[in-house]
């Protein structure tokens, strides 16, 4: 069988499902990896499917649990009915109690209308599920009068549990006192030995949606009229394909939300494509040209709507805005040097005749001679004395010459430092850009810069003179060239500005669509594949579920002409439905159009019960109320075998007003116990043991006994056998309802049965499975307990004397082995 745990978001996580989903996944080479590993996260939930999908590297951990197939556990323990009590509850005053046996066989609890079994039935429904279908969608007056006029303040319910592998347990409802409304109870559940605990202690929330074990006749109704999708995801869970439903939904939102960056860039860029295509500025050429790329290069994109400016605007433009005309006070500063130090030289070569530094030299040639070679005659003139009085005035000579020449070259530096600096201020003018159809004022910056830049060839004082003059032309014209350049540039600007921002947020949706595209193609592909392999999947699943309603239909249809064909599930999402096909005379048609209301009934009956009884279901007791009130007579016959047949492996209850079927039970002689409910004044029921499978099996052997009509060979072999038959079926009830109830599995008692191959061992296992003489002890404790086991075991062989009384002494036997009944 197949285990199931429940994660935090109370999914059913199905180990057989994972490791199927997991084996194909393996076989299909065409599913990659990365989608094979998607698909496996998306059946966990969707933590582990946002971590495979994520942006950071999965965990190794995560990676190995996700591929490898999860180990199977056995059946899940199961729990069986072993009384219901209600008290104050609906049509129940005093406290009334439904003993039951736990364990496989069938109880049939009959009453006429208002007799209380509905009470009872409802009551355990309301234990276990927390509400009753009889008022579920209802309006509120349906659940008004939910206590009993004649109980007083007291109202509640307890319903016992038998279950393998820890015992008995209960479950109770209470109310307080007061008028308050059903659902303010107090539901518990108390395991032997330990402290009462919530309800979802037992763990069985989610197995109740799946494998729901109550029907009442309103629900009978439903489970056909109700919507197609209701009914599809009914038997989606009870197949165990909610987790794969869960899977496909999951990665369904997220292949959607990874297409959504996608839709958003596409959106945009239509948006932005006309008003790049009818936009001048160069920039949107360059930006159209990506934008109709499929994978466009963000790179070029980016800095037109950040720094692309410069590259946007003509260089004339901003050749134009950058334009400085030289500072006036500079200017003059500069002019005035140099006409201070052209002055200044002027004076200086005054001073200083031509000859002044010729003559300097030749002193200086003269001073020489006269210091090597002493007094001499001039060897210049030839008349006077290079003595020492020459020398003295030679020298004073000398000096006067070399002042007067450096303060002329000093002048003359000057003049040439100050005229470099007014020559370097001209040049660094920049000139206007040479010619722009925009720029309306260019040809008089242009003019005023050509006449500023024309300097005179000679003269300090006529290059000052020239400067100055249009200076002041030239600082105008450039700011009005300034002023216009700017003026084009900031429009061009307003103009891009509103379509950078357009174009900014199409490289944000082309980046996060970049980065979608990658996950979205796994995604896509993770989907894809678990769709096209749900189909084959459900269909397998419901295929033995398919094959048991036909079963179960083939019992109850009796003399009807329709037969129940293909079930399937179609469609997914809002066209789900189940397909239920059916075969009349030998055509196919739809079940819907072709079978009476009894028919669709019994058709009901027919799909939940394999629903009910699946092998997974924790639940070993079936309960129906009214399940047969619209069935046509001819399917009571096939009802009834079908419940013989679930009570094989089943705990099978049902509730019924209408007498056809214990009549049918008494008729057919079929295994079942039927009680009998009766309602007296102040709603007062009664719960009476109306007849057992021993007693019926007792009663046909005292009919036996008794009818001269049947030869007395026939009498020797069928009294024994019958008398036998009711011993063991008693001892069978004790020995199971006492193991079951310790908490033993019914696999464990059935074995142990099997291996008591006689009617002694059997009763001992009855009286006490781990004595080996008790038997003896019992077989001691009365004459009718001896007499009823030497019918039982020696009757055959030996004859018997008397068989009505041999019935008898069987009877008292068998009495005093249900008084061994915990």
């Amino acid at each position: 069988m197949t285990s199931t745990t429940t994660d935090e978001g109370g999914a059913v996580s199905d180990a057989r499902l994972k490791n199927h989903v997991l084996a194909r996944a393996d076989d299909d080479p065409d599913l990659s990896e990365e989608a094979r590993l998607v698909v496996l996260a998306a059946l966990e939930g969707s933590g582990d499917l946002s971590e495979v999908l994520g942006d950071e590297t999965t965990r190794t951990e995560l990676v190995e649990s996700l591929t490898t197939p999860t180990a199977t556990t056995a059946e899940p323990t199961g729990a069986y009915l072993t009384s219901i009590t209600v008290e104050g509850f609906r049509g129940i005053g005093p406290q009334a109690i439904l003993p039951l046996t736990p364990g496989p066989g069938l109880t049939v609890v009959a009453g006429r209308n208002g007799s209380g079994k509905s009470s009872l039935a409802e009551g355990l429904e309301l234990a276990l599920t927390g509400t009753n279908s009889r008022w579920k969608n209802k309006p509120a007056i349906w659940s008004l009068d939910w206590r009993n006029l004649h109980a007083g303040e007291t109202s509640g319910i307890r319903v016992g549990l038998a279950e393998e592998g820890s015992g008995t347990a209960v479950i109770g409802v209470d109310w307080p006192s007061g008028d308050v409304a059903v659902s303010d109870c107090k539901t518990w559940v108390q395991r032997a030995g330990m402290k009462q605990e919530d309800i979802a202690a037992l763990g069985w929330q989610t197995a109740l949606e799946m494998y729901r074990p109550l029907l009442s006749y309103d629900e009978l109704s439903g489970i056909l009229e109700g919507s197609p999708s209701a009914f599809y995801d009914q038997l989606y869970k009870l197949l165990g394909l909610e987790q794969l439903n869960d899977a496909i939904t999951l990665l369904d939102v997220e292949v959607k939300q990874l297409r959504q960056p996608a839709a958003d860039l596409r959106k945009t860029r239509d948006a932005l494509k006309p008003t790049l295509e009818s936009h001048d500025d160069p920039r949107a050429a360059t930006a159209l040209a990506q934008l109709r790329k499929t994978k466009p290069d963000l790179d070029a994109v980016r800095p037109l709507i950040t720094d692309g400016s410069d590259a946007a605007v003509p260089q004339a433009w901003l050749r134009a805005e950058r334009l400085s005309a030289p500072d006036p006070d500079d200017l003059a500063l500069k002019c005035e040097a140099l006409r201070s130090a052209a002055e200044s030289q002027r004076q200086e070569a005054q001073r200083s005749d031509a000859l002044a530094a010729e003559r300097a030299q030749l002193l200086e040639r003269g001073l020489d001679f006269h210091e090597h070679f002493g007094d001499q005659k001039c060897p210049v003139c030839g008349h006077g004395t290079l003595d020492e009085t020459w020398a003295v005035a030679a020298r004073a000579a000398l000096e006067q010459d070399q002042e007067a020449a450096q303060a002329l070259t000093a002048a003359r530096a000057a003049t040439a430092q100050a005229r470099s600096a007014l020559m370097t201020a001209v040049r660094e003018v920049a000139a206007p850009p040479p010619t722009d159809p925009d720029l309306t004022t260019l040809a008089a910056a242009r003019e005023a810069y050509d006449a500023f830049v024309k300097l005179p060839a000679d003269g300090e004082i006529a290059l000052v003179e020239h400067i100055s003059k249009p200076l002041g032309v030239l600082r105008e014209t450039y700011a009005t060239l300034r002023q216009e350049a700017a003026q084009l540039i900031q429009l061009r600007a307003d103009a891009w500005g509103p379509v950078a921002l357009e174009l900014a947020e199409w490289v944000r949706k082309s980046e996060r669509a970049a980065e979608a595209a990658p996950k979205l193609k796994v995604a896509d592909e993770a989907l894809k594949w678990l769709q096209r392999n749900a189909g084959e999947l459900r269909n397998q699943r419901i295929a033995p579920l398919a094959e048991e309603a036909k079963e179960i239909w083939a019992a109850l249809r009796q003399e009807s002409n329709v037969d129940l064909g293909e079930i399937r599930l179609e469609g997914q999402k809002t066209s789900r439905r189940v397909v239920l096909k059916a075969d009349v005379d030998g055509s196919g048609t739809d079940a819907f159009g072709v079978m009476s209301q009894g028919e669709l009934q019994a058709l009901s009956l027919a799909i939940f019960i394999p629903r009910a009884t699946s092998p997974s279901s924790p639940f070993r007791f079936l309960v129906l109320d009214d399940p047969i009130q619209a069935m046509d007579p001819s399917k009571i016959d096939g009802f009834l075998e079908v419940l013989v047949r679930l009570a094989q492996t089943r705990q099978v209850i049902v509730f019924t007003h209408d007498d056809r079927l214990p009549s049918a039970i008494r008729v057919s002689r079929a295994p079942a116990r039927i009680v009998e409910l009766t309602r007296a004044a102040n709603s007062v029921v009664s719960v009476t043991e109306s007849t057992r499978p021993a007693d019926r099996l007792l009663e046909d052997a005292f009919a036996i006994a008794v009818d001269d009509a049947v030869p007395d060979d026939i009498k020797k072999k069928a009294v024994p056998v019958l008398c036998r038959e009711a011993i063991e079926t008693s001892a069978w009830d004790v020995f199971s309802s006492r193991l079951l109830t310790a908490g033993r599995s019914r696999a464990e008692l059935e074995e142990a049965w099997e291996n008591a191959t006689t009617t002694r061992l059997r009763v001992g296992l009855a009286v006490d499975p781990a004595d080996d003489n008790a038997f003896e002890k019992w077989l001691a404790g009365g004459s009718a307990r001896r007499a009823a086991m030497s019918v039982a075991t020696k009757g055959a062989h030996k004859g018997i004397q008397d068989y009505t009384e041999a019935v008898r002494q069987t009877r008292l036997a068998t009495e005093d082995l249900r008084k061994l009944s915990p």
